[in-house]
């Protein structure tokens, strides 16, 4: 990657599914937090239906293929539910194939996506 491309990183969470907050919106509140950074970030939502896992799982694949990532985020809302354990381990299974590049990172909630984002690529801020 060259320092002037952006970063790329999927953020995966049940948000929508658990809280009724769509992802997209959820990371767009907590960037406005950290604007001075934000310009050097592309980051793009996955919201996972509950519901629906096996075709989330299929859809995640997708778009895991779709393009390069720098960074993979995995969000609380899926690590820390114990009833979602197994999806937690699909998703983990699905990244092992990614190239050895790119970040596996884990939130501690909708308040620290930006933070764990900034940490991961800390060597890239201006």
């Amino acid at each position: 990657m060259s320092h002037t491309d952006k970063i790329q990183i999927l953020t995966t969470s049940l948000s929508n599914h658990l809280t009724g907050n769509p992802l997209e919106s959820v990371i767009k509140k907590d960037w406005s937090k950290r604007s001075d950074q934000k310009a050097r970030f592309n980051n793009i939502a996955f919201d996972f239906d509950g519901n629906k896992e096996s075709i989330a799982i299929e859809n995640l694949k997708q778009e895991i293929h779709q393009q390069d990532w720098d960074g993979i985020l995995i969000g609380w809302c899926i690590r820390g539910n114990i009833q979602y354990s197994i999806l937690f381990e699909n998703i983990i299974q699905l990244c092992r194939d990614l190239p050895e590049i790119t970040k596996i990172m884990f939130c501690t909630g909708p308040d620290d996506l930006v933070e764990s984002t900034l940490r991961n690529f800390s060597q890239f801020l201006i």
